[in-house]
């Protein structure tokens, strides 16, 4: 499985994704999406949600055999000041390959801008996601 990640505000905390079947879990909730039967062809077009309504899907197509997946991963506002930061899908990885540690999405908005690290971090309002930040310097 081929999967690409697109940047929203709520999203499942992480994935398992073992062969064609994804689990997505957030706030302790979990739901499965096997997607072995899913036919040559079809293109699933909608977003899917956990109860507790994160997003966890957005398009499903299986392309000579293989699934193409594209889920998601939960952003907040930029960080950086004087920046905004907005983000991009991720390029193609192999499911195989997927960390949740890692940070697919891309931030643009950035350009010019050599030192920024991207980080999970926490908002005003509480949320947490993805962000940007100015990268912290040790003194020396």
């Amino acid at each position: 499985m081929k999967i690409r990640f697109k940047a929203v505000g709520q999203a499942p905390d992480y994935y398992n994704i073992e062969g064609e079947v994804f689990t997505a879990s957030h706030e302790g909730v979990s739901e499965s999406y096997d997607l072995a039967g899913f036919p040559e062809g079809g293109i699933f077009l909608r977003v899917e949600r956990l109860p507790s309504g994160a997003q966890t899907v957005r398009r499903v197509e299986r392309v000579n055999g293989e699934l193409h997946v594209t889920l998601v991963q939960r952003v907040i506002a930029g960080q950086y000041p004087g920046h905004k930061a907005h983000w991009r899908e991720s390029p193609i990885i192999d499911a195989a390959d997927y960390d949740p540690s890692i940070c697919y999405v891309i931030p643009t908005g950035m350009a010019g801008v050599d030192d920024y690290e991207i980080v999970q971090g926490v908002d005003v309002a509480g949320n947490t996601g993805w962000t940007v930040r100015k990268k912290e310097m040790a003194d020396g």
